[in-house]
């Protein structure tokens, strides 16, 4: 029998140069990779690119290792353990596409530092639950026109997260979104949450996205016994990450317009036409998105095949309403 594991190496972060061989990613452990580390080695991979990994136990390489993979353009994974996630500090660049995957507000809330700290040109937040959330949070995305998706909307179409960190550079998953009865160990736990299942699902969108840059993962606890639930959870989540990002296709109908298919639905008869691009490649959708601002450079917005769907019954989308108003008001 065949017993390729999933291609791990470890690499010390001032082994780190430009002429190093290819690399799916590279991922960073806050401290020992530990039995997270452990369950990883013991899956079967989907694809056989290596992916270094770098257990920074002093904690002092984090800021080199996301500099160099910023300026080379390399996928990087950060297993951030107990330790709060800063997008302030783990981003690079001031004006990032930004996803959010957590339960609610939190102390220290990431939300309120992407807004405080940068200027996002794109943030999301999904799987939320109302009663950890702050309105007015909720009301300041929305004045932003940022998307949001919360627990009870994703479990009832679970599609309709993949549009939304498809147009994300950098992710961030809080492991607390998990619910106990999926994560009986892990960091504060509540009875309600994404399903083991569902949280894997997003780490695979989110691999699958355009132009990905970040994923941190953090909210459980960096050390664990042997056997841990949450250890394993958190080796699946990064495999189902690297899966995404194995066979993920970058496209976008600005960059190259003949793989697209075009379709135009007419809203009644003298209703406005909808332009929906469909990736001959990949079969996932893009909106088109009039900009009054630049006539002759519309906003091509990631759809699903809902949103056709709706559009081919008469109904404009929410999601055109949303980005015709944002980008003939605020971009």
């Amino acid at each position: 029998m065949n017993d390729i594991r999933f291609p791990l190496e470890s690499l010390h972060a001032d082994a780190l140069c430009a002429d190093m061989p290819d690399c799916l990613a590279l991922m960073v452990f806050a401290g020992k990779g530990g039995e997270v580390l452990d369950e990883l080695k013991l899956l079967y991979p989907q694809s056989h690119s290596r992916i270094y990994y770098i257990e920074d136990t002093l904690q002092t390489q984090l800021p080199k290792v996301l500099s160099f993979a910023d300026t080379h353009k390399i996928p990087c994974i950060v297993l951030n353990g107990d330790e709060p996630a800063d997008p302030g500090v783990l981003i690079q660049t001031p004006d990032p596409r930004v996803s959010l995957i957590s339960r609610g507000t939190e102390e220290p809330d990431p939300v309120q530092a992407v807004l405080e700290k940068m200027t996002p040109s794109y943030f999301t937040w999904i799987g939320f639950q109302r009663y950890f959330t702050d309105p007015s949070v909720l009301d300041l995305l929305s004045d932003r026109y940022m998307e949001t998706l919360r627990l009870g909307e994703f479990r009832n179409s679970v599609e309709a997260a993949e549009p939304l960190l498809r147009e994300a550079s950098y992710h961030f998953m809080d492991l607390r979104s998990v619910r106990h009865s999926d994560a009986p160990d892990g960091l504060c736990t509540t009875p309600n949450g994404l399903y083991a299942e569902e949280i894997c699902t997003l780490a695979r969108y989110a691999g699958l996205s355009a132009d990905f840059r970040l994923a941190v993962l953090y909210g459980y606890p960096s050390k664990n016994r042997r056997d841990s639930q949450i250890a394993r959870l958190t080796a699946q989540i990064v495999w189902h990450l690297a899966e995404g990002l194995a066979v993920s296709v970058n496209e976008h109908p600005e960059k190259d317009g003949d793989s697209f298919r075009r379709k135009v639905v007419q809203m009644g008869e003298d209703g406005q036409e909808l332009v929906f691009l469909m990736s001959k490649k990949t079969g996932r959708w893009w909106l088109e998105v009039p900009n009054s601002k630049e006539p002759g450079a519309p906003v091509h917005i990631a759809c699903s095949t809902e949103d056709y769907v709706l559009a081919c019954k008469g109904e404009i989308p929410i999601k055109w309403l949303f980005y015709y108003q944002k980008s003939n008001n605020f971009s």
